[in-house]
């Protein structure tokens, strides 16, 4: 759903746009822990926090399809009517009149007349200019999904007392964490905040494995601002990923990144079994991977002020090109912009 947002939204509007979505994580983070003080049985827990889901589910069929995707897949009759659909939610009618199948087609004939290279899962891990992308794009996604629940699943072993007070405190900074994470991609583009925020993430929890555990309120301000700087990881890649794959692969590059963020979840919570050998060797894994993942997210090529690549042609020609903050030509889809 983030990435559709992104195709629906004028370049200038990424980082707000992308920003307020992932905000709704840091509300929910409150909002679990007001319901968890509330509901203190699992099972009554578990229903509360799983309703949300079917919601979306229902209202997610009325959601309109990336004109961008479809325009990029040669659905030209349905990527028009969705542009004209939109036009006339925006009270736009007059822009929405004058858009016709010719004058989409005129503007991607150079598209459509150049080579077209099959797009499929394949291609992420085969052409040279995704595979990069797509292996560290996942290890990016896994290091969030493996640190930050590894952790608040288990808040108690960072020094707190009340976990539910943490687990707010955690929402609350994530809230201008995230704001500032937005001034951060502006100022000092993607690759750089992406490998900051994770490798500052790793060093406050490795810097936890060094503070007496009775010292509650320090480990317990380590852990938070180790899981703000997680959060601006998070609402980063968000972001970053959506930004370095062309259209027609966006959603399944995105997707898998999601899916090592999930199997980085389930795994992360196993870590905690090797503090039968040593207390603190769950911290110190826990610390090492975001430094790792930040680390290698230098490698990836900076996309701030790029245009989105709707092709694979296009992320061929962004690997031979120089990243420059001159304003890019004019994508041949600006008339999703209404």
């Amino acid at each position: 759903m983030s990435q559709t947002v992104m195709e629906w939204t004028l370049a200038q509007a990424h980082l707000l746009m992308m920003t307020m979505n992932s905000l709704g994580f840091s509300f929910g983070q409150i909002l679990m822990a007001a319901v968890a003080y509330g509901l203190r049985h699992w099972a009554l827990l578990q229903l509360a926090l799983s309703t949300p889901f079917f919601l979306c589910f229902a209202y997610s069929w009325w959601l309109p399809e990336s004109a961008q995707w479809l325009l990029s897949m040669g659905k030209v009759d349905q990527g028009l009517q969705e542009l004209q659909r939109v036009a006339s939610i925006n009270r736009k009618r007059t822009t929405g009149d004058t858009l016709t199948k010719e004058a989409l087609l005129s503007a991607m004939q150079e598209e459509l007349s150049g080579p077209q290279a099959s797009a499929s899962l394949g291609t992420l891990f085969h052409m040279p200019g995704l595979r990069l992308r797509t292996w560290i794009s996942m290890l990016c996604w896994f290091t969030f999904g493996f640190t930050f629940y590894g952790l608040v699943l288990d808040l108690q072993a960072l020094g707190s007392s009340n976990i539910f007070l943490l687990q707010v405190l955690i929402g609350v900074v994530d809230i201008p964490t995230k704001m500032g994470t937005q001034l951060l991609l502006d100022r000092l583009g993607r690759r750089p905040t992406q490998a900051s925020s994770l490798v500052l993430s790793g060093l406050c929890i490795l810097a936890n494995t060094l503070v007496p555990h009775e010292m509650g309120p320090l480990c317990s301000a380590l852990a938070v601002l180790g899981l703000g700087s997680l959060g601006a990881a998070f609402s980063c890649i968000t972001v970053y990923s959506g930004e370095l794959f062309p259209t027609v692969l966006r959603m399944t590059a995105v997707g898998l990144g999601q899916m090592a963020a999930r199997g980085g979840a389930m795994l992360g919570p196993l870590v905690r079994l090797l503090g039968i050998h040593n207390p603190w060797l769950p911290l110190l894994v826990y610390g090492v991977v975001p430094v790792l993942g930040g680390l290698a997210a230098l490698l990836l090529p900076e996309t701030q002020n790029l245009p989105l690549p709707d092709t694979l042609q296009d992320v061929q020609n962004q690997a031979v090109k120089k990243a420059t903050h001159s304003t890019p030509a004019p994508s041949v889809l600006t008339s999703t912009r209404l």
